[in-house]
């Protein structure tokens, strides 16, 4: 199964998921945010052009350790705040372990005002092009982000009209903490959350993200996560761990 990596801010938040075919699942959607006490954190809309690099190392069930880098660029900004950016790998970074491609695929995506994925688009393996939806929006809160909130939301991802898998979001927003990367030292927000899917095989995935957003871009500048599965045991090798880092200054 092809990683999924452009989501949610791009220069921002992503979480590795699936490009879907074909799966089962329930299509009912929500979304809610309460209110926090503490500081408030505005985003700054993105501009065309903006760039920004990151590292992300896998580490599968086999103990295996694949390394891919890969760009995001803002190429199209809506007066409603609303953007389009492309994510691509960089160089020839083809990466087939144990039977999972988790090379990085060249998309072109859509983010609503508080960027967030609502569709993407990809070429397959068979040179044809895939349309995917998320419904209302792909994962996170919404702007602005106020420390000591939480959110909960349910999703639909489907694909060329095949049936949809659900995604449920349950997530808070912690205070800022200082976090050091390749990009430089940052004050960032901690966002975390768990992540929960089934696909159409029956496999349970439960992901438990942290991403750590620059207090003044809001940028994401790291992300870690790790995955645990239930149900049907994949045949091929699966990730349990992520870690993304920021690698130019945002």
């Amino acid at each position: 199964m092809q990683g999924r990596r452009g989501l949610d801010l791009g220069l921002g938040m992503m979480l590795l998921l699936p490009v879907v075919s074909g799966c089962g699942g329930s299509s009912q959607t929500s979304d809610s945010q309460s209110s926090g006490s503490g500081p408030s954190y505005s985003r700054i809309p993105p501009t065309v052009g903006a760039t920004a690099t990151y590292m992300e190392t896998t580490i599968d069930n086999a103990n295996n350790t694949i390394q891919q880098t890969f760009t995001d660029t803002v190429t199209d900004v809506n007066a409603d705040g609303s953007f389009i950016e492309q994510q691509q790998g960089e160089g020839n970074q083809s990466a087939i372990v144990n039977g999972t491609n988790y090379s990085v695929l060249t998309e072109t995506i859509a983010l609503d005002d508080s960027g967030r994925t609502t569709s993407y688009t990809y070429t397959n393996a068979a040179g044809v092009p895939v349309t995917c939806v998320e419904a209302p929006h792909g994962l996170g809160p919404s702007f602005p982000l106020v420390v000591g909130a939480s959110w909960s939301l349910s999703y639909a991802l489907s694909c060329d009209g095949n049936t949809p898998v659900t995604y449920t979001q349950q997530g808070t927003i912690e205070p800022a903490e200082t976090v050091t990367v390749a990009a430089g030292t940052f004050s960032a927000i901690k966002l975390h959350s768990t992540v929960i899917w089934t696909d159409a095989n029956g496999t349970t995935h439960t992901e438990t993200l942290s991403n750590w957003r620059d207090v003044v871009s809001l940028a994401s500048v790291k992300q870690t996560y790790t995955i645990t599965i239930s149900g049907t045991v994949p045949s091929a090798g699966y990730a349990v761990s992520v870690d993304r880092e920021l690698q130019t200054p945002p």
